[in-house]
């Protein structure tokens, strides 16, 4: 199996831009409203003809921005798209660039020449939607009482709904989870529930520890050193209901949530419990990855796009088990890669087939028999580890504290988990996030 690449690596990755437009068409130019502190975008109007327009027989060209070449079965579902819709359209899929797809995007659509899809994150879609830039694509959704709707993963749905309006669908997950080495676990007579809270979790922990195994294994390096802090935020505001106001920067750092969560997480470190105990805070993913090989290690964290090449490398079985829970309610940091129509698009209707097509089961299953957690959950997965993680994927939940500003998600990537552990413990911590949220 190819191997795959996390999301974190795919947004590093700086590939050749591709500046014009997609389309020929006439155009007529608009000006749009922007969000704040942005600059006024223009949104063009195609004309009546354009050359997405033809005579009855003859097949439309479709510009599909969505080629993902760093995910295993990424090209070749773009050819099954093509294979489906050959007598209907040519589709030309290009290659995504992850570095200027922002750019790429914006550029498309102001000079009036977009392609008729574009791949973006669901959860970051609220610019464009804001600015008139994409098509709303509820009444395609709800059509037929919700017939291509309800194939979809509800989570990647409701990230990009503004106002009631859904302004993209997404097409795969990626998120934060655990794989487990089942052959050490099962030798020693450890178990692990299906869903756990963090005492559960806590006495895994101890028993692993006890049996000379290493709970945990968590890496600092690829932007990952938070996870056990911003998932403990989630899933601790969630089974509050306070999940929104925490992504939205209401809830002060220095609320008892932000409190009982520094405080779980840096019991954890302080007893032990992640590899290789002193040093944990620095430790780099080969080194975990290498542990958790040869059975030092129980759980490594792992995103779920790389989940299915990193358990085939194992030499023992593994499983997916979900992160715990610092509540009663699941929630687990992520997002979804996704699909978006322009609101310039030549043609609606064709664009909107074109995206029914790249979502349905036919298509999406070429990529999770690639090892890749897909958005359509009709789909199963040969890969057990692959259908773990789509099965779990409900969970996810995309809007953080740590996004409300560049400086936040910098200072937790880069700081918050070493400042924890060896600069001034939970009241440094929550400072330094008050100060930050209060910037804004």
């Amino acid at each position: 199996m190819k191997k795959l690449i996390s999301i974190a690596a795919v947004l590093a990755m700086s590939m050749s831009i591709l500046l014009t437009g997609c389309q020929t068409a006439q155009t007529a130019t608009t000006a749009v409203a922007t969000t704040a502190g942005e600059a006024t975008a223009a949104v063009t109007t195609p004309a009546a003809t354009t050359t997405a327009a033809t005579t009855a027989g003859e097949k439309k060209n479709i510009k599909f921005y969505g080629k993902i070449v760093e995910y295993s079965g990424g090209p070749e579902a773009c050819d099954k798209m093509q294979e489906i819709l050959k007598d209907k359209y040519n589709i030309e899929s290009l290659q995504v660039d992850w570095g200027n797809l922002e750019k790429v995007i914006r550029t498309g659509i102001a000079s009036g020449q977009p392609c008729d899809v574009y791949e973006y994150w669901t959860q970051q879609i609220k610019p464009f939607a804001v600015e008139g830039m994409a098509l709303d694509l509820t009444p395609y959704l709800e059509a037929d009482g919700g017939a291509w709707k309800n194939t979809l993963n509800q989570s990647g749905l409701s990230a990009a709904t503004i106002d009631g309006k859904t302004y993209a669908v997404p097409i795969t997950s990626n998120f934060s989870l655990f794989l487990a080495n089942k052959d050490l676990l099962d030798a020693n007579g450890i178990t692990i529930p299906e869903n756990w809270t963090w005492d559960q979790f806590l006495t895994f922990c101890k028993e692993c520890q006890d049996k000379g195994i290493f709970p945990i294994g968590q890496n600092s390096d690829n932007r990952q050193s938070d996870w056990f802090i911003r998932n403990g935020l989630l899933s601790a505001s969630a089974s509050v209901g306070k999940e929104v106001a925490m992504g939205n920067g209401e809830i002060p750092a220095t609320d008892p949530i932000f409190t009982d969560v520094l405080t779980n997480v840096k019991n954890i470190y302080d007893a032990g419990y992640v590899y290789p105990g002193d040093g944990a805070v620095t430790v780099k993913l080969d080194e975990v990855k290498a542990a958790f090989y040869q059975g030092k290690v129980a759980l490594m964290s792992s995103v779920s796009a790389g989940a299915a090449a990193t358990a085939a490398e194992a030499p023992f079985e593994t499983v997916v088990i979900p992160w715990p829970s610092m509540g009663k309610t699941n929630a687990v940091l992520g997002g979804c890669d996704g699909l978006f129509i322009p609101s310039n698009v030549a043609d609606p209707a064709a664009a909107v087939e074109v995206l029914k097509t790249y979502t349905s089961v036919e298509v999406q299953s070429i990529m999770a028999e690639g090892g890749i957690p897909v958005a359509n959950t009709q789909v199963v997965a040969s890969n057990p580890i692959t259908q773990q993680a789509i099965d779990i994927s409900s969970s996810v939940y995309p809007f953080e504290f740590f996004n409300l500003t560049p400086k936040m998600a910098e200072y937790s990537f880069n700081s918050s988990l070493s400042d924890l552990i060896l600069n001034g413990g939970v009241k440094k911590v929550q400072d330094t996030f008050e100060q930050l949220r209060t910037a804004q």
